[in-house]
């Protein structure tokens, strides 16, 4: 049973990590790829990855949000529960439903929100992995 829980974890970590993705493959292009020349194969590569994690980053979010819940319930009713767990299951629970505020609804004031509360959450996240008090 265990097992399982911790499968759900790592499912809800490696969904996460691909959606934050989005945002430091941005600012990696912003940086450092649009100096190159537009005939560059680093360039054209990074940017068909590029357009790839750009456009799946809100079904890796909805995904790491999901699975983040299950996970939880199933710690909750199977196995023992962490308070950083929860904390995480919390940030990653808001993350993803602003988230789907900012796909759906175009609201840029959450977007002003979404994004710090996903660093946060990168935190509790990597907190939780490291501690799981």
């Amino acid at each position: 049973m265990n097992e399982f829980g911790g499968f759900l974890g790592w499912v809800t970590a490696v969904c996460y990590f691909i959606a934050v993705a989005n945002y430091f493959v941005k600012r990696i292009f912003r940086k450092w790829i649009v100096k190159l020349p537009k005939e560059s194969i680093v360039r054209t590569d990074y940017q068909k990855g590029m357009l790839l994690l750009v456009r799946y980053h809100r079904y890796f979010g909805m995904a790491a949000g999901g699975f983040a819940v299950a996970h939880l319930l199933w710690q909750i009713n199977f196995a023992r529960v962490s308070y950083s767990g929860i904390a995480a299951t919390v940030l990653m629970a808001a993350t993803a439903v602003m988230g789907i505020a900012v796909a759906y609804g175009h609201k840029t004031g959450v977007l002003k929100a979404h994004r710090p509360v996903s660093m946060v959450l990168l935190a509790a996240t990597v907190f939780h992995l490291l501690t799981k008090i």
